[in-house]
């Protein structure tokens, strides 16, 4: 090779933990159009710029690759829908629910995959799923001042699903406007909670 054959910039090599970042930011630039179930190593290789067997170098499997892309999203979406430092108690599931209702409208078809994937049994998602909605629960309660109890605990549960059901459908076909739904979803909390 001679000098002027050379590439400009020599290439980087990458640790092991800049790379399966790397891939897994490659599966959640994917995922607004594509659910993760569908997302395919060729693709996540051939825009990473490495082979195939590589991936598998940093992933043991698909399905830990899929799990590292399903947990990096529910980590996103948990940093979105967290209330502001300062934010009156009163204000932070108001604020909670804008957000999410917000998150689904911009990834409707990555949300339903979540969701359905975790209602489906792919035991991967349900783990992710299951853990998120235990924060979530976790932040409702405190930020309404709720004990937390095991009767309260179910009730903010059964919310949640009907949260992620009604704005999922609403997101498909709007049938009130987007007011109305914060504040229906804001008054079966009230109603259930006792608030």
């Amino acid at each position: 090779m001679t000098a002027a054959s050379r590439p400009d910039h020599p290439r980087l090599r990458r640790t092991a933990g800049d790379r399966r970042a790397q891939l897994v930011q490659i599966g959640l630039e994917l995922l607004p159009t594509t659910p993760v179930q569908e997302l395919t190593i060729d693709e996540v290789a051939r825009r990473a710029g490495i082979s195939r067997s590589l991936l598998f170098h940093y992933f043991a499997t698909k399905r830990d690759y899929y799990t590292a892309v399903t947990r990096a999203a529910a980590d996103l979406l948990w940093e979105h829908l967290l209330p502001a430092p300062g934010t009156p108690p009163d204000q932070q599931v108001t604020g909670m629910l804008d957000r999410y209702v917000g998150w689904v409208e911009t990834f409707p078809e990555s949300h339903l995959a979540f969701v359905r994937g975790a209602g489906g049994g792919d035991p991967w998602v349900s783990e992710v799923y299951e853990e998120m909605r235990a924060r979530l629960v976790e932040l409702a309660l405190s930020a309404l001042e709720l004990p937390d109890d095991a009767r309260r605990r179910q009730l903010v549960l059964a919310w949640f699903a009907f949260t992620e059901d009604l704005v999922g459908q609403w997101v498909q076909e709007p049938t009130m406007t987007r007011d109305e739904l914060l504040e229906l979803l804001r008054d079966v909390l009230a109603r259930l909670t006792d608030r």
